[in-house]
C-alpha cells in the first residue's frame, strides 16, 4: 500500500485542555452567568450585562507564584445596574464576582504555589438506554444533560411503570400519558402492540387528565394537591427549560431511536411524543429481545470525556446558584431595615463573592480530579495529562465496581490504552489515552484511519464507535470484505505513550508490560544521560510534546542565548551578511534569491523579537531537579520546529530516563535470590546512576512568650567553620556544602529561664543571655545550597533550597522495561565480578528465573540486540506489533545482528551457532569459566523514585491505635514496623522463642508491661514478665459478641477480668 499521507504528531491533549479552557471563558461561564441576569425582589432590581464580562490579569507571573506559595488566578468582573424604586443608583459599575486559576501554557494550574492537573473525566452519555436486568426485566432510561433522569421499566407480569430518580415511588405509564395530555387515541396510533395498550389502559378506565395530575401528585408528595399545583410540578420535571435540558447529543441520539427523519425533534426538553415513543420503543425491545436494542453501557459510545472547561463549568454553575439566593436575601433584609429608617442603601454588602470562590477553591483543593502535577520525568506529566478516570461522577466505587466495567471493550481500539492502567484497587477503572486518540468537540473519542481506494491513501479520516462510512461501521472493519477501505495509521494506535516506549512488547505478557508502562513514570532523571541503543521512535515525539525541550515556533537567527532565555529575531533584516556567518546552514541560491526579491514578504531593518524563557534549577512536585540548557549558539539559523534547549530527561531531543547497562543473567551466591540485584562498584564510583533531588526547608522568626527570635551570626558555642558559611544577617550563603546538624538559619532570643543569681550577674556586666534557637540541616541529610527566599508578610519567613546528589545504593529500586524490578541486594567490587572473554566486567546481574515464569521474553530480545548495537556502535528504533515481516521476524533480525556483529568485530564467541543467543563468561572471583552458558547483553535500566533513603525510618515516639493499641504504620505517622505473619515464622523456625514473646507483647501492644519496660530500663531492673498483649484481648471479646462463652483465666477459678 502507497502510504502518502501520515500523521507527524498526535494531538495534544494540553492544546486540548487550554481551548475547553478558553471555551469556559468565552462562551460557558456567559451562559452559566445568566441566572444574574434579572434579580427582582421588592423593590429591588438588579440587572447584570453578561456579555460584557471583563477578567482582570493575574498580579504575578506563574513563576512568581510558585515562589511565593500563590495561587495564579485572575478576576472575574461584571457590570451591574441596581434600581431601587426605579431609581437607579448604580449604573453599569464593574464589580468583583470571583476569584478563578487560570491554565498555564502547560496545561496545568498552580494553586498554592504547587502545580496541579485537572483529569479528565469519562461520564454516561445523556440520552435514551434500554438495559436488562437480572429478572429479564427490560427498562428504558431517560437520561438529560441538565434535570430528572425518566425510567419506564417493565416487569414480570408484563406491567409498565414510571419512575423518576429523584422520587423512590413508582406509578403506571398511563397515568403519566393521561396526565401530559396524551389522548387514548393518540397512544393507540402510536403503540404496535395494541393488546398490551388496551390492557394496560383498562385497568384505569374512568381516569381523566386531571385526574392522572392529582394521582401522581399524591404519589410524589404523599399528599393532595390542587390541579394549578399539580401542573406546575410535572411542567418542572422536563417541560421547564431552566431546569430541564436534554443537550444535544442526547436530543440526536433520541431521534435516530424514535423518529424517521420526517418526524425530527429539536427542543430541547423532553416532549409528550418522547415518552411515548420511548414506551413504544421500549415494548419492541421487550417483544423482540432477542434483536440489538438492548444497549451496552461500556461501549464508548455510550460515554463521553469532560474537559476541563466543563469541568470547572459544572462547579461554577451550583455557586452562581447559591449565589443568586444569597443576593435575594439579602435583598429582603435590606428593604426591612431601610424601611425602619436603620441603614442606607449599601451595594458591598449585597455581593458575596465569597459564595463563587470559596466553591472553586475548594474543588482545586480536594477534589479527587484536582492531582498534584507528576513531573518525576517527560513520560510521567504526558501520561498523567491524558489519564482518564472513571470514578467521580458515575457513582463507582472501588469496592463496587465489577469485572465488566474494569474489563476491555472492542470499541477501546485506538482510543483507550488496553494495558496502561493503575495496579490495585483502580485498576480498569482510571484509563490512558491512546497514542493517536482525539477528543471531539462533543467529547466522544475518535481515532484516525487511512481511507483508500485502490491501495491508495487519499485522505486521513477520525472515527469514533457511532460514525459509519460508506455504510460500514467501525465494529465491522475486521471483516475481510471492508479491509479495502480502512486501514490504521499505525502499528502502536491502540496503546498509550508509556506503553508504545517498551520495544518487543508483543513478547510480553500484558500484566508485566503494565509494569513496565508504569515504572518509567517513576524512574529518575540522571545526572549522565544517555539514549537507549534500542528505541521504538516514540521517544522524540515525547521529548517535544511534554514541554521538557524548548521548540523553536518559527524560523529566525538567534541573538542571544544563556542559561536564562534564548532570543531569536524571526524577519531577518536582508543586508546582514548571512552567508559569512559558520554557524548559519548553506543558503540555496533560490531561497537567497527569494529574500532579495521579498518574496517573503520581509521588510528591510525589521524583524520580531521572540523571547523563549528557560527552567533553570527549578524544584518539582516530587523534589527532582529541573533545568533545561540551551543547545543553541549565537548568530545561529534555527529552523520551526528545532530544539532550543534541551531539558530534564532528554538528550539530543529523545527521551533518555535511565542508562545502558551490561547484564547477565546468572545466580550469583544468592544474592539476586527472589528479584534482588547485584551491581558492579563502578556504578556507584563513576555517577552512572546518580540523580539530582531539591529540598526545601522552611522556618519563621516566632514571637511569643519565651522571647523574640532574631535574625544573627554571633549564635554561641558554634564552630568557626559553620560562623563562615553565614552571612551578616545569619543566613547561610549560597553555594554553601552543608551537612546534617549544621546551621542554615541563625536564630536567637532572650533566654528568660534563667536563676536570680543570673539574673543579678547580667545586671552588673549589663549582658543579656543568648539562648540558641537556629534551624539546621535534618539529619541524614547534606548538600549544597542552591537558593535563598525571604517573604515578608505578617511574618518574616525564610525558605532554603539544598541540592543533593544521591549515588545508587543498597536498597534502591531498578528496573527495566519491561516489568523486571528489583532491589540491590549487594554492590561488589569490579575486580569480583563476571566478565566477557575480552574482558569487559558485567555492570548488573540478574536472576534468570525472573523470566519464565513471568513470560516478559522482551527483556532478553532487547539487552541481546542492544549487545549487538553496542560493538556495532548502533541504534535501532524498531516499532512494535510490526506485520511487515513475515512469522519469527524478531528471531531473525537478532540472529542477523549477532552474526553481524561476529563478523565484524571479529569476536565469534559473541554468537555461538550452538547456543545463539548465549555465551561463555569467566568468574569474577576464581578467574575459572562458568559452567553453563549465559545470557549477557546491554539493556535499559531505570532508576525508580523509590529511593532507601526516602524509606527508612525509625520510631521513637508515636501514636497508638485506639482499638489494638499498637503503634501505627506509615512513616508520616511515625509509625513502627510491621512485624507480621511471615516474619513470626521466621523467628518460629531459628526457635528463637524469648524474642519472639518480647516482640509480640512487650515491643507491641502489652501496655500495663510497655510502661514497666521503660521503668525498669531507666532504673536499671530486671524486666517485667508479658501479659496477655491488647489485641488478643480484642480477639476475645469479638469471639464473645458472636455469642461464645469464652475467657482467659490465670489459674484454676481465677478468671482475668479486662
Amino acid at each position: 500500500m502507497n502510504k502518502e499521507k501520515t500523521i507527524n504528531h498526535p494531538t495534544n491533549i494540553c492544546t486540548m485542555q487550554i481551548e475547553s479552557f478558553k471555551k469556559f471563558l468565552k462562551e460557558e461561564i456567559i451562559t452559566t452567568l445568566k441566572s444574574l441576569n434579572n434579580i427582582n425582589q421588592s423593590n429591588f432590581k438588579i440587572k447584570a450585562d453578561i456579555q460584557k464580562v471583563k477578567y482582570k490579569r493575574p498580579k504575578t507571573s506563574s513563576q512568581k507564584c510558585i515562589n511565593t506559595n500563590k495561587t495564579y488566578s485572575i478576576g472575574i468582573y461584571v457590570p451591574f445596574t441596581i434600581k431601587y424604586k426605579k431609581k437607579i443608583i448604580i449604573k453599569n459599575k464593574y464589580l468583583f464576582l470571583a476569584e478563578l486559576p487560570l491554565i498555564t501554557s502547560e496545561g496545568t494550574f498552580i494553586i498554592n504555589g504547587i502545580k496541579r492537573i485537572i483529569i479528565n473525566e469519562s461520564v454516561r452519555n445523556p440520552g435514551l438506554y434500554i438495559s436488562i436486568d437480572k429478572e429479564n426485566s427490560l427498562s428504558a432510561t431517560i437520561i438529560p444533560k441538565l434535570g430528572t433522569w425518566t425510567t419506564i421499566k417493565s416487569t414480570k407480569t408484563n406491567d409498565l411503570y414510571i419512575k423518576f430518580d429523584n422520587i423512590k415511588k413508582k406509578f403506571p405509564i398511563t397515568t403519566l400519558l393521561q396526565s401530559i395530555g396524551l389522548s387514548t387515541k393518540k397512544v393507540f396510533s402510536t403503540i404496535n402492540d395494541k393488546k398490551t395498550m388496551l390492557r394496560l389502559i383498562s385497568k384505569e378506565k374512568n381516569m381523566n387528565t386531571e385526574l392522572a395530575l392529582m394521582k401522581i401528585t399524591k404519589i410524589m408528595l404523599k399528599k393532595g394537591n390542587n390541579l394549578k399545583n399539580s401542573r406546575r410540578i410535572i411542567y418542572n420535571i422536563f417541560l421547564n427549560k431552566n431546569y430541564y435540558n436534554l443537550g444535544e447529543i442526547a436530543r440526536n441520539q433520541i431521534n435516530k431511536k424514535l423518529y424517521s427523519n420526517e418526524f425530527l425533534k429539536r427542543e430541547l426538553i423532553l416532549t409528550p411524543e418522547d415518552i411515548l415513543g420511548t414506551l413504544n420503543y421500549l415494548i419492541n425491545s421487550r417483544n423482540n429481545i432477542s434483536n440489538n436494542n438492548i444497549d451496552d453501557i461500556d461501549d464508548l459510545k455510550n460515554k463521553r470525556i469532560k474537559l476541563i472547561g466543563e469541568i470547572i463549568n459544572n462547579e461554577v454553575k451550583i455557586s452562581i446558584n447559591e449565589l443568586r439566593k444569597n443576593i435575594i436575601k439579602k435583598l429582603s433584609k435590606l428593604e426591612i431595615q431601610i424601611n425602619k429608617k436603620k441603614q442606607k442603601i449599601n451595594i458591598k454588602g449585597i455581593l458575596n463573592t465569597k459564595i463563587l470562590t470559596m466553591p472553586i477553591q475548594k474543588f482545586f483543593n480536594s477534589s479527587p480530579l484536582s492531582q498534584i502535577a507528576e513531573e518525576t520525568n517527560p513520560i510521567a506529566e504526558i501520561t498523567h495529562k491524558r489519564k482518564v478516570t472513571f470514578l467521580v461522577s458515575n457513582s463507582q466505587s472501588k469496592k463496587t465496581s465489577n469485572l465488566q466495567i474494569r474489563e476491555i471493550h472492542p470499541s477501546h481500539y485506538g482510543k483507550i490504552c488496553p494495558i496502561e492502567t493503575t495496579e490495585g484497587k483502580n485498576a480498569g477503572l482510571v484509563w490512558s489515552l491512546a497514542k493517536e486518540t482525539r477528543i471531539n468537540k462533543y467529547g466522544f473519542l475518535e481515532t484516525p484511519f487511512f481511507k483508500t481506494i485502490k491501495k491508495n491513501i487519499k485522505e486521513i479520516i477520525y472515527l469514533n464507535s457511532t460514525k459509519q462510512i460508506n455504510n460500514f461501521s467501525v465494529k465491522k472493519l475486521n471483516q475481510r470484505k471492508n479491509i479495502k477501505l480502512l486501514y490504521p495509521i499505525s502499528n502502536v494506535q491502540m496503546i498509550s505513550m508509556g506503553t508504545s516506549l517498551i520495544p518487543y512488547i508483543e513478547h510480553n505478557d500484558a500484566n508485566r508490560a503494565l509494569m513496565g508502562s508504569n515504572m518509567q513514570k517513576q524512574a529518575l532523571c540522571l545526572l549522565n544521560k544517555e539514549i537507549p541503543i534500542l528505541g521504538t521512535g516514540t521517544e522524540k515525539l515525547i521529548a517535544n510534546i511534554s514541554g521538557s525541550n524548548i521548540i523553536s515556533k518559527s524560523s529566525g537567527i538567534v541573538k542571544y542565548a544563556s542559561l536564562k532565555k534564548v532570543i531569536i529575531h524571526e524577519k531577518l533584516d536582508t543586508k546582514c551578511k548571512l552567508t559569512q556567518n559558520k554557524n548559519i546552514e548553506k543558503f540555496t541560491r533560490s531561497f537567497l534569491r527569494k529574500i532579495k526579491q521579498k518574496n517573503f514578504g520581509i521588510t528591510y531593518k525589521k524583524y520580531i523579537k521572540r523571547t523563549y524563557f528557560l527552567k533553570k534549577e527549578k524544584k518539582s512536585n516530587q523534589s527532582t531537579y529541573l533545568h533545561q540548557i540551551p543547545v543553541v549558539e549565537k548568530q545561529q539559523w534555527v529552523k520551526k520546529g528545532q530544539i532550543l534547549a534541551e531539558g530534564w530527561g532528554t538528550k539530543n531531543g529523545n527521551l533518555s530516563i535511565g542508562r545502558n547497562i551490561l547484564i547477565a543473567y546468572i545466580p550469583w551466591k544468592g544474592y539476586n535470590f527472589e528479584d534482588a540485584i547485584i551491581i558492579n562498584k563502578k556504578l556507584v564510583n563513576e555517577n552512572i546512576f546518580t540523580s539530582i533531588h531539591i529540598k526545601k526547608y522552611k522556618t519563621f522568626l516566632t514571637k511569643n512568650e519565651t522571647g523574640e527570635e532574631k535574625l544573627s551570626r554571633n549564635i554561641p558555642n558554634i564552630t568557626k567553620r559553620e560562623r563562615n558559611n553565614i552571612k551578616k544577617n545569619g543566613i547561610i550563603k549560597k553555594g554553601t556544602f552543608i551537612k546534617e546538624n549544621e546551621i542554615l538559619v541563625g536564630k536567637i532570643k532572650k533566654d528568660k529561664n534563667i536563676d536570680p543569681t543570673t539574673k543579678l550577674l547580667e545586671l552588673i556586666f549589663k549582658k543579656e543571655r543568648i539562648k540558641d534557637s537556629s534551624f539546621r540541616m535534618t539529619k541524614r541529610n547534606k548538600g549544597t545550597i542552591l537558593d535563598v527566599k525571604i517573604l515578608k508578610k505578617k511574618s518574616i519567613s525564610i525558605i532554603i533550597y539544598v541540592v543533593e546528589k544521591r549515588k545508587i545504593q543498597l536498597g534502591d529500586k531498578v528496573s527495566g522495561r519491561h516489568g523486571n524490578k528489583g532491589i540491590i541486594s549487594k554492590i561488589v567490587n569490579p575486580e569480583n565480578m563476571p566478565y566477557l572473554q575480552d574482558g569487559t566486567i558485567v555492570d548488573m546481574i540478574l536472576n534468570p528465573l525472573g523470566i519464565p515464569s513471568r513470560m516478559n521474553v522482551g527483556q532478553v530480545f532487547e539487552c541481546l540486540i542492544g549487545l549487538a548495537g553496542k560493538n556495532l556502535k548502533e541504534n535501532y528504533k524498531l516499532s512494535s506489533f510490526n506485520k511487515s515481516n513475515k512469522e519469527n521476524s524478531s528471531l531473525k533480525i537478532l540472529y542477523q545482528k549477532l552474526y553481524e556483529t561476529r563478523e565484524k568485530t571479529k569476536k565469534k564467541w559473541i554468537f555461538d551457532f550452538n547456543y545463539p543467543g548465549k555465551m561463555k563468561i569467566l568468574n569474577g572471583r576464581t578467574g575459572e569459566i562458568f559452567k553453563q552458558n549465559v545470557t549477557v547483553g546491554y539493556a535499559y535500566m531505570l532508576k525508580l523514585i523509590h529511593l532507601v533513603k526516602e524509606k527508612i525510618t525509625a520510631r521513637s515516639l508515636g501514636s497508638y491505635s485506639i482499638i489494638t493499641k499498637q503503634p501505627l504504620k506509615g512513616k508520616a505517622k511515625q509509625g513502627g514496623q510491621r512485624f507480621g505473619e511471615m516474619e513470626v515464622w521466621a523467628i518460629e523456625a531459628f526457635g528463637c522463642a524469648y524474642l519472639l514473646q518480647e516482640l509480640m507483647t512487650i515491643k507491641s501492644d502489652d501496655t500495663i508491661n510497655r510502661y514497666k519496660t521503660l521503668y525498669a530500663l531507666t532504673e536499671g531492673e530486671f524486666l517485667p514478665k508479658p501479659q496477655v498483649p491488647e489485641s488478643f484481648k480484642v480477639f476475645i471479646l469479638e469471639l464473645q459478641s458472636l455469642c461464645f462463652d469464652i475467657s482467659i483465666y490465670r489459674k484454676e477459678n481465677d478468671r482475668n477480668i479486662f
